[in-house]
């Protein structure tokens, strides 16, 4: 027969979650930052700690200090960071006359074919709403045949 486990005491807890948290610590952790300061609620919530008890515990509350292990652990991380993310350098690319020459036929046709698009659509709105049909004004998109 196994034992009936012994319930903690708000102290055993209180150390407990100090434990888990320091020990996570040790692990040289990404630590999680919420508007670039650390965030409490994510640390505490992935070791099950809830976060009211950073106030009432002495240890938690070294841990959590402003100048405490886990706010110098993420400054220190924010520097690397810092370092590593300088944007690079991307080269510039000067298109040709020819490829820009291109593109703006490409424009000029797309927007003919919207405005006839937008034509078709008052047409076919003024006949829904009155009943009477206007023929195309354009001929534009014909096919010759």
């Amino acid at each position: 027969m196994s034992k009936p486990k012994k319930k903690l005491s708000a102290q055993e807890k209180g150390k407990l979650n100090a434990k888990k948290i320091f020990d996570w610590l040790a692990t040289n952790p990404n630590i999680p930052l919420y508007q670039g300061k650390v965030n409490k609620t994510a640390i505490c919530k992935q070791h099950g700690v809830p976060k009211s008890t950073i106030e009432t515990n002495s240890e938690l509350r070294e841990l959590f200090e402003i100048n405490g292990p886990i706010e110098e652990l993420a400054s220190k991380q924010k520097l690397a960071n810092a370092s590593n993310s300088q944007p690079a350098k991307e080269p510039v690319r000067v298109a040709s006359d020819e490829s820009t020459s291109m593109l703006e036929d490409k424009i000029d046709e797309l927007e003919k074919s919207l405005s006839a698009i937008r034509l078709d659509l008052a047409s076919e709105e003024f006949l829904l709403a009155t009943g009477r049909y206007i023929p195309r004004l354009y001929n534009h998109f014909k096919e010759h045949g």
